[in-house]
């Protein structure tokens, strides 16, 4: 995918930060332990090289989904929402980007593996629309949760959010 050294490490930070929140998993529902399992998977599966694709609309469809199972019908609003939001944000992005990889030339070859952003067909400002949303509605979820509520798991999301948004910065340039 990316050969570039700083690219992999923002997503290895990204990776990083889908499992900061189940350290602090004391009262965190099984679904949303599953839901950051996934999506550091995900930001994983994109730093491999050999990987096709088509994984990557695959992996957005399931991210996407896995919001509505995080979101269930024992929901708690500090672990679930915050989550749900970086499922569905993530696996957007990962929906894009598929769209937005160099098309190959007629008379060259497919290229192996596959390639995000970049000089290539591009989505326009949509990939980085979507990852100014998803950093808007971290803050205001941590914003709107009183004082005296933000406890270490609600900080410990934020900050998780916030390393896989950096992660996923290079999916939008």
């Amino acid at each position: 995918m990316f050969e570039i050294p700083a690219v992999h490490a923002a997503m290895f930070i990204g990776a990083v930060g889908a499992l900061v929140p189940m350290w602090r998993a004391h009262g965190t529902d099984c679904r949303v332990r599953i839901a950051h399992g996934a999506m550091a998977l995900s930001m994983i599966a994109m730093m491999i090289p050999a990987v096709p694709a088509g994984i990557h609309l695959l992996g957005g469809a399931v991210l996407i989904a896995l919001a509505v199972f995080v979101t269930g019908e024992t929901m708690h609003r500090r672990t679930a929402v915050p989550c749900a939001v970086d499922l569905t944000a993530m696996g957007v992005l990962l929906l894009l980007a598929p769209m937005s990889a160099p098309a190959p030339a007629a008379s060259a070859p497919a290229p192996s593996g596959h390639h995000h952003g970049g000089a290539g067909i591009s989505t326009g400002w949509l990939p980085l629309v979507v990852l100014v949303c998803w950093a808007l509605l971290t803050l205001c979820l941590f914003r709107s949760t009183p004082r005296r509520e933000r406890r270490s798991g609600v900080k410990t999301a934020a900050a998780g959010s916030a390393l896989m948004i950096l992660g996923m910065a290079p999916m939008a340039v």
